[in-house]
Protein backbone atom coordinates (compact mmCIF):
# COMPACT_ATOMS: atom_id res chain seq x y z
CA UNK A 1 0.00 0.00 0.00
CA UNK A 2 3.04 2.40 0.80
CA UNK A 3 4.19 1.92 -3.03
CA UNK A 4 0.99 2.72 -4.54
CA UNK A 5 0.67 6.00 -2.15
CA UNK A 6 3.98 6.93 -3.53
CA UNK A 7 3.26 6.48 -6.93
CA UNK A 8 0.26 8.63 -6.63
CA UNK A 9 2.47 11.86 -4.80
CA UNK A 10 4.30 11.31 -7.58
CA UNK A 11 1.75 11.45 -10.15
CA UNK A 12 0.43 14.70 -8.15
CA UNK A 13 4.08 15.71 -8.15
CA UNK A 14 4.66 15.61 -11.95
CA UNK A 15 1.13 17.65 -12.48
CA UNK A 16 1.81 19.80 -9.67
CA UNK A 17 5.32 20.76 -11.78
CA UNK A 18 3.79 21.02 -14.91
CA UNK A 19 1.68 23.89 -13.37
CA UNK A 20 4.36 25.29 -11.62
CA UNK A 21 5.48 25.61 -15.49
CA UNK A 22 2.87 27.71 -16.38
CA UNK A 23 3.32 29.96 -13.48
CA UNK A 24 6.98 30.21 -14.66
CA UNK A 25 6.30 31.47 -17.75
CA UNK A 26 3.49 34.09 -16.97
CA UNK A 27 3.37 35.38 -14.06
CA UNK A 28 6.88 37.63 -14.85
CA UNK A 29 4.99 38.32 -18.30
CA UNK A 30 1.80 39.44 -15.86
CA UNK A 31 -0.62 36.82 -18.49
CA UNK A 32 -3.40 35.16 -16.93
CA UNK A 33 -2.43 31.53 -15.61
CA UNK A 34 -5.87 30.39 -17.08
CA UNK A 35 -6.21 32.00 -20.27
CA UNK A 36 -5.44 31.25 -22.99
CA UNK A 37 -4.90 27.67 -23.02
CA UNK A 38 -0.93 25.97 -22.94
CA UNK A 39 0.45 26.70 -26.13
CA UNK A 40 3.68 27.30 -28.05
CA UNK A 41 5.24 30.52 -27.27
CA UNK A 42 7.34 30.85 -30.62
CA UNK A 43 4.31 29.79 -33.53
CA UNK A 44 1.29 29.82 -30.95
CA UNK A 45 0.02 26.47 -31.69
CA UNK A 46 -2.12 25.08 -28.91
CA UNK A 47 -0.81 22.01 -27.06
CA UNK A 48 -2.90 19.10 -27.28
CA UNK A 49 -3.69 17.16 -23.98
CA UNK A 50 -1.70 14.00 -24.84
CA UNK A 51 1.36 16.91 -25.93
CA UNK A 52 0.80 17.76 -22.29
CA UNK A 53 1.64 14.65 -20.43
CA UNK A 54 4.69 16.00 -17.93
CA UNK A 55 7.85 14.63 -18.39
CA UNK A 56 6.59 11.74 -20.85
CA UNK A 57 5.64 14.39 -23.49
CA UNK A 58 8.96 15.84 -23.70
CA UNK A 59 10.56 12.78 -24.50
CA UNK A 60 7.77 11.49 -26.83
CA UNK A 61 7.84 14.91 -28.77
CA UNK A 62 12.02 14.72 -28.82
CA UNK A 63 12.22 18.47 -26.83
CA UNK A 64 10.27 20.08 -29.79
CA UNK A 65 7.20 21.77 -30.55
CA UNK A 66 5.28 19.31 -32.88
CA UNK A 67 4.12 22.32 -34.82
CA UNK A 68 7.11 24.65 -35.41
CA UNK A 69 9.87 22.48 -34.39
CA UNK A 70 11.41 25.11 -31.76
CA UNK A 71 13.34 23.38 -29.22
CA UNK A 72 11.37 22.89 -25.53
CA UNK A 73 13.73 23.95 -22.61
CA UNK A 74 15.19 20.85 -20.68
CA UNK A 75 13.65 23.03 -17.87
CA UNK A 76 10.04 22.12 -18.24
CA UNK A 77 10.77 18.08 -17.35
CA UNK A 78 13.27 19.13 -14.63
CA UNK A 79 10.97 21.28 -12.50
CA UNK A 80 8.24 18.30 -13.31
CA UNK A 81 10.70 15.63 -11.45
CA UNK A 82 12.05 18.08 -9.12
CA UNK A 83 8.61 19.28 -7.66
CA UNK A 84 7.65 15.32 -8.24
CA UNK A 85 11.04 14.37 -6.14
CA UNK A 86 10.51 16.63 -3.63
CA UNK A 87 6.30 15.83 -3.12
CA UNK A 88 7.76 12.60 -2.78
CA UNK A 89 10.41 14.15 0.08
CA UNK A 90 7.15 15.56 1.84
CA UNK A 91 5.40 12.71 1.29
CA UNK A 92 7.55 10.00 3.32
CA UNK A 93 8.56 13.11 6.13
CA UNK A 94 5.30 14.19 7.13
CA UNK A 95 2.65 11.78 6.67
CA UNK A 96 3.21 10.37 9.66
CA UNK A 97 2.04 13.98 10.64
CA UNK A 98 -1.55 13.69 9.21
CA UNK A 99 -4.57 13.32 10.78
CA UNK A 100 -7.70 11.00 9.94
CA UNK A 101 -9.39 14.44 10.02
CA UNK A 102 -9.12 16.31 7.72
CA UNK A 103 -9.80 19.52 8.79
CA UNK A 104 -6.69 19.43 11.29
CA UNK A 105 -4.73 18.47 8.19
CA UNK A 106 -5.48 21.92 6.34
CA UNK A 107 -2.15 24.13 8.19
CA UNK A 108 0.09 21.26 7.50
CA UNK A 109 -0.96 20.91 3.77
CA UNK A 110 -0.70 24.60 3.12
CA UNK A 111 2.93 24.42 4.43
CA UNK A 112 3.59 21.56 2.14
CA UNK A 113 2.69 23.22 -0.63
CA UNK A 114 4.55 26.66 0.19
CA UNK A 115 7.70 24.40 0.22
CA UNK A 116 6.86 23.21 -3.26
CA UNK A 117 5.92 26.94 -4.14
CA UNK A 118 9.93 27.45 -3.48
CA UNK A 119 10.48 25.79 -7.12
CA UNK A 120 9.09 28.29 -8.82
CA UNK A 121 9.91 31.25 -7.01
CA UNK A 122 13.34 30.05 -7.29
CA UNK A 123 13.21 29.86 -11.12
CA UNK A 124 11.58 33.29 -11.83
CA UNK A 125 14.06 35.46 -9.25
CA UNK A 126 16.88 33.46 -11.05
CA UNK A 127 15.37 34.25 -14.38
CA UNK A 128 13.96 37.73 -13.42
CA UNK A 129 14.91 39.04 -10.20
CA UNK A 130 11.39 39.30 -8.76
CA UNK A 131 9.05 37.15 -6.70
CA UNK A 132 5.29 38.05 -8.29
CA UNK A 133 3.06 39.90 -5.58
CA UNK A 134 0.68 37.04 -7.07
CA UNK A 135 2.33 34.55 -5.55
CA UNK A 136 3.31 35.84 -2.29
CA UNK A 137 -0.03 38.22 -1.27
CA UNK A 138 -1.84 35.63 -1.65
CA UNK A 139 0.34 33.21 -0.09
CA UNK A 140 0.59 35.71 3.30
CA UNK A 141 -3.21 35.76 3.23
CA UNK A 142 -4.07 31.97 3.28
CA UNK A 143 -1.41 31.65 6.23
CA UNK A 144 -3.17 34.30 8.45
CA UNK A 145 -6.79 32.22 7.35
CA UNK A 146 -5.54 29.23 8.10
CA UNK A 147 -3.69 29.92 11.75
CA UNK A 148 -7.02 29.28 12.59
CA UNK A 149 -7.36 26.14 11.73
CA UNK A 150 -5.62 22.95 13.92
CA UNK A 151 -1.97 22.98 13.56
CA UNK A 152 1.64 24.53 14.94
CA UNK A 153 0.74 28.56 14.67
CA UNK A 154 -2.24 30.33 16.84
CA UNK A 155 -3.25 33.28 14.93
CA UNK A 156 -1.36 35.43 17.37
CA UNK A 157 1.89 33.68 16.27
CA UNK A 158 1.15 33.99 12.59
CA UNK A 159 0.94 37.84 12.98
CA UNK A 160 4.01 37.79 14.49
CA UNK A 161 5.80 35.67 12.65
CA UNK A 162 4.43 37.94 9.38
CA UNK A 163 5.77 41.01 11.08
CA UNK A 164 8.77 39.27 12.32
CA UNK A 165 9.65 37.99 8.85
CA UNK A 166 9.09 40.65 6.66
CA UNK A 167 10.21 43.38 9.30
CA UNK A 168 13.24 41.79 9.66
CA UNK A 169 14.44 41.78 5.52
CA UNK A 170 12.42 45.29 5.49
CA UNK A 171 14.53 46.75 8.12
CA UNK A 172 17.82 45.09 6.57
CA UNK A 173 16.82 46.83 3.30
CA UNK A 174 16.49 50.34 5.03
CA UNK A 175 19.44 50.00 6.15
CA UNK A 176 20.86 49.05 3.36
CA UNK A 177 19.61 51.73 1.17
CA UNK A 178 21.19 54.47 3.75
CA UNK A 179 24.96 52.89 3.89
CA UNK A 180 24.96 51.59 -0.21
CA UNK A 181 22.54 54.62 -1.76
CA UNK A 182 20.55 51.67 -3.76
CA UNK A 183 17.61 49.12 -2.91
CA UNK A 184 19.22 46.00 -0.80
CA UNK A 185 16.28 44.32 -0.83
CA UNK A 186 13.67 43.36 -3.15
CA UNK A 187 9.61 43.97 -1.97
CA UNK A 188 9.06 40.12 -3.28
CA UNK A 189 11.77 38.82 -1.01
CA UNK A 190 10.31 41.01 1.94
CA UNK A 191 6.66 39.36 1.38
CA UNK A 192 8.07 35.93 0.97
CA UNK A 193 9.47 35.97 4.58
CA UNK A 194 6.44 37.24 6.10
CA UNK A 195 4.30 34.97 4.45
CA UNK A 196 6.99 31.95 5.72
CA UNK A 197 6.35 33.62 8.89
CA UNK A 198 2.23 33.95 8.81
CA UNK A 199 2.58 30.30 7.89
CA UNK A 200 5.20 29.03 9.98
CA UNK A 201 5.77 31.70 13.17
CA UNK A 202 8.62 33.76 14.03
CA UNK A 203 10.93 30.86 15.08
CA UNK A 204 11.01 29.37 11.55
CA UNK A 205 11.39 32.67 9.85
CA UNK A 206 14.44 33.42 11.73
CA UNK A 207 15.79 30.40 10.53
CA UNK A 208 15.01 30.88 7.27
CA UNK A 209 16.28 34.00 6.93
CA UNK A 210 19.34 32.81 9.37
CA UNK A 211 20.04 29.67 6.91
CA UNK A 212 19.40 32.16 3.61
CA UNK A 213 21.84 34.23 4.50
CA UNK A 214 24.52 31.98 5.08
CA UNK A 215 23.84 30.22 1.74
CA UNK A 216 23.74 33.23 -0.03
CA UNK A 217 26.99 34.45 1.50
CA UNK A 218 28.73 31.48 0.82
CA UNK A 219 27.06 31.82 -2.95
CA UNK A 220 28.65 34.96 -3.65
CA UNK A 221 31.82 34.49 -2.29
CA UNK A 222 31.83 31.15 -4.64
CA UNK A 223 30.39 33.94 -7.45
CA UNK A 224 33.47 36.28 -6.94
CA UNK A 225 36.14 33.94 -7.14
CA UNK A 226 34.39 32.80 -10.69
CA UNK A 227 33.99 36.36 -11.29
CA UNK A 228 30.65 35.63 -12.05
CA UNK A 229 29.21 38.27 -10.19
CA UNK A 230 27.66 41.42 -12.16
CA UNK A 231 28.66 44.97 -12.31
CA UNK A 232 26.26 45.72 -9.33
CA UNK A 233 26.86 42.92 -7.26
CA UNK A 234 23.73 41.95 -7.01
CA UNK A 235 22.27 37.81 -6.48
CA UNK A 236 18.80 37.09 -6.12
CA UNK A 237 18.10 36.18 -2.70
CA UNK A 238 14.75 34.36 -3.14
CA UNK A 239 16.71 30.75 -4.18
CA UNK A 240 18.52 31.23 -0.97
CA UNK A 241 15.42 32.06 1.09
CA UNK A 242 13.93 29.14 -0.72
CA UNK A 243 16.74 26.99 0.36
CA UNK A 244 16.57 28.10 3.94
CA UNK A 245 13.24 27.41 4.45
CA UNK A 246 13.45 24.00 3.90
CA UNK A 247 16.61 23.39 6.34
CA UNK A 248 14.74 25.48 8.59
CA UNK A 249 11.56 23.22 8.34
CA UNK A 250 13.40 19.73 7.66
CA UNK A 251 16.19 20.40 9.88
CA UNK A 252 16.29 23.63 11.68
CA UNK A 253 15.83 22.61 15.32
CA UNK A 254 18.67 19.42 14.71
CA UNK A 255 20.82 21.76 13.69
CA UNK A 256 20.33 24.43 15.74
CA UNK A 257 20.61 21.60 18.89
CA UNK A 258 23.72 20.09 17.44
CA UNK A 259 25.01 23.65 17.91
CA UNK A 260 24.27 24.28 20.85
CA UNK A 261 25.80 21.02 22.11
CA UNK A 262 28.83 21.88 19.92
CA UNK A 263 29.62 25.15 21.21
CA UNK A 264 28.20 24.18 24.97
CA UNK A 265 31.15 21.23 24.73
CA UNK A 266 33.48 23.72 23.43
CA UNK A 267 33.36 26.20 26.19
CA UNK A 268 32.06 24.78 29.56
CA UNK A 269 33.47 20.99 28.68
CA UNK A 270 29.50 19.89 28.09
CA UNK A 271 28.34 21.30 31.13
Amino acid sequence: MEFIYSIFVVCFGLILGSFFNVLIWRLPRHESIVRPPSHCPRCNRPIRPWENIPVASYLLLGGKCKGCGQKISLLYPFVELATAGTSLLLWHTVAASCSSNWFHNVHLALQCFTLLLMIPVTVIDIRHLIIPDAITLPLLGAALVVSFFPGDTTPFQSVAGGIVGGGTLFGIGWLGKIIFRKDAMGWGDIMLLAAVGALWGPKVALLTFFFGSLTATLGAIILALLHRLNADHYIPFGPFLALGLWVAVLAGDLLVTSYMKFVSGLFFGGY
